[in-house]
């Protein structure tokens, strides 16, 4: 009998299925068998290490402002000059031209997948209900990403999927129209080059029946389909690649994936909250 290795319930989240989709054998060793992460001893982490702590600090900093507590005294005590910058940058942002009724940082929420569940995390969330819906992503990324790219992130599939899904819950009982769901990328360092990604109908019944396919076929394999990938150059940020005997890749991947799933906050399971359908 072959063993399952991902069983009904299991709990998948933007960064789980992004990593499948680019080394099922990080999939494996991370979310299934939750290796601890090994350092090569030839390496300096500090840059890599650093621009994750950053952006949590980043992350915290925006949604203890939503909290109401005073930023200011701590922003002035910060001796990280970027991260001034960031803060600086993101006064800027106009948060009056959101929609008004709900507005939550940090908000987890989990739908049901078929048999599985799905996990999200929003910056912050901006809804009126029975009409607009705005997930916000707070980006630090040294770079903008094109919104064809921003499009078909699986972050962005799977944020305005669970917005959806689980909109009458949010509002209380008013279902969230797709078309009126968007997400709104925000880069600290191009504050002015934010990028909003439009929802509709169609894109939310084709999304969910993608993410179920793609939740079944990581469920289904076997071990030894988690295979390491093919592109070396995914390999050179990836903290599990001595593991495959692949420390010195050369040149790495363009992009930041490894580095926005690195940043997302530790998901404790015993911790999140599934909505009540």
């Amino acid at each position: 009998m072959r063993e399952q290795l991902i069983g009904p319930g299991h709990l998948f989240s933007q960064h789980s299925l992004n990593t499948y989709l680019r080394c099922p054998r990080r999939f494996l060793l991370k979310y299934v068998d939750r290796q601890p992460w090994p350092v090569p001893e030839d390496e300096d982490p500090w840059t890599y290490q650093e621009h994750l702590r950053r952006g949590r600090v980043f992350h915290r900093w925006l949604a203890r402002e939503h909290l109401g507590l005073d930023m200011a005294p701590i922003v002035a005590a910060c001796g990280d000059p970027r991260l001034r910058d960031w803060w600086r940058a993101s006064r800027g942002f106009d948060r009056d031209a959101l929609p008004t009724g709900l507005r939550e940082a940090e908000l987890p929420v989990v739908v049901p997948l078929g048999a599985y569940r799905l996990y999200a995390r929003y910056d912050y969330l901006a809804l009126a209900p029975g009409g607009d819906a705005v997930i916000v992503d707070w980006k630090t990324l040294e770079r903008v990403p094109s919104m064809r790219t921003l499009r078909e992130r699986v972050q962005t599939r799977v944020y305005l999927y669970t917005l959806v899904a689980a909109g009458h819950v949010l509002t209380g009982g008013v279902p969230i129209d797709p078309g009126r769901a968007s997400m709104l990328y925000w880069f600290a360092n191009f504050p002015e080059e934010t990028a909003t990604v439009p929802y509709a109908a169609q894109a939310f019944q084709e999304g969910g029946r993608e993410l179920l396919r793609l939740a079944k076929e990581i469920a289904r394999q076997p071990r030894v389909a988690f295979a390491r990938t093919d592109d070396l150059r995914k390999c050179g940020r990836c903290n599990y690649r001595t593991f495959c005997e692949r420390v010195d890749v050369g040149p790495v991947e363009e992009g930041e994936d490894w580095l926005d799933e690195d940043l997302d906050f530790e998901l404790e399971l015993e911790e999140v909250q599934e909505l009540e359908y």
